[in-house]
């Protein structure tokens, strides 16, 4: 099972808790401080799990809050593969105070003051502020720190630890991840959609680096027609390696989304929602992977952790 939490920026802490249940039996899951010190640990108590098998999270720089807060779970756990990129970083919680209650107001007047009065904390100690999950295999990062996320905020609150919350520990990936990641780089540099996808991502980095644009036409209709040239011959290439070829995405128009007809943007959304997804492809590939490697090797299975050797991935 691969879990996709790609721009996922969270939610509810209860649904995080109780969809981390899913997974495991029982056990602490996040902790969280208040701003005068008391710890409090968030348990799942439901006994019993949905799914003991395979596990992989998928996660990029917009995975946040309550989406950090499982990965995280599900990686000090040992229970499954953290893939991606490094997460966005919220570690804390803020609530919003209403200045009109001082004095009673029927109209608003003063609006609100949102306070941070709580931190997030993994269970083995550390916060998912400013750092955010690390993956455990890498993918290449479309955003890095210095560009999105919790650090880019002034006033962000710095990393720190807390008490580790007791727990019983699942699997140790470590020996396995070397393996894996040899594995993904030789496949991802034979996939044609993740190539595509990695070139996307340099391209995309290459551009926020720019510090000016052109105003000329000419200029910006050959950029445009650069950009349609190679999404033909993606296509093209696509066809001739036998590979499915989604429905076709609308070239570059240069109108604003309300400018443009309705029904033509639902079906431009389906045909992107249809188009391969080289990530979630290779997140599978590389759970995969794992599979083989702890089913072949009984001393490696045995190194990430006996009750793995024993068929915790059975299913």
């Amino acid at each position: 099972m691969v879990i996709d939490l790609r721009n996922n920026g969270g939610g509810s802490l209860t649904e995080a808790i109780e969809l981390t249940g899913l997974f495991i039996d029982t056990g602490p899951v996040v902790q969280v401080r208040e701003a005068a010190g008391r710890v409090s640990v968030e348990e799942d108590r439901d006994a019993g799990v949905a799914w003991s098998g395979p596990l992989a999270v998928l996660v990029n720089r917009a995975s946040a809050s309550a989406s950090e807060i499982f990965a995280a779970a599900i990686q000090d756990y040992g229970r499954g593969l953290i893939i991606g990129e490094p997460t966005f970083g919220k570690g804390t919680v803020q609530n919003l105070v209403d200045l009109d209650r001082w004095p009673p107001s029927e109209k608003p007047r003063f609006g609100q003051v949102k306070l941070t009065v709580a931190q997030f904390f993994r269970i083995d100690g550390g916060t998912t502020q400013l750092k955010g999950v690390q993956p455990d295999i890498a993918f290449p990062v479309s955003l890095d720190a210095s560009e999105y996320g919790e650090s880019t905020y002034e006033n962000a609150l710095p990393w720190t630890r807390t008490r580790p919350a007791a727990h019983s520990l699942l699997g140790n990936f470590s020996p396995l991840l070397s393996q894996l990641a040899t594995r993904h780089e030789q496949r991802a540099s034979k996939d044609l959609e993740f190539a595509w996808w990695t070139s996307d991502v340099a391209e995309y980095r290459k551009q926020r680096e720019r510090k000016e644009i052109s105003l000329n036409l000419a200029e910006r209709r050959a950029e445009r027609d650069q950009l349609e040239a190679k999404r033909k011959q993606r296509e093209a290439e696509r066809q001739a390696a036998g590979l499915d070829t989604p429905s076709q995405a609308r070239a570059d128009d240069g109108l604003q989304a309300d400018e443009r007809d309705i029904a033509a943007q639902v079906a431009e959304e389906k045909a992107r929602e249809e188009r391969p997804d080289a990530l979630v492809k290779e997140s599978a590939a590389i759970l995969a992977d794992a599979i083989d490697l702890l089913s072949t090797d009984s001393a490696l299975a045995a190194a990430v952790h006996p009750t793995v050797a024993a068929g915790l991935w059975a299913d």
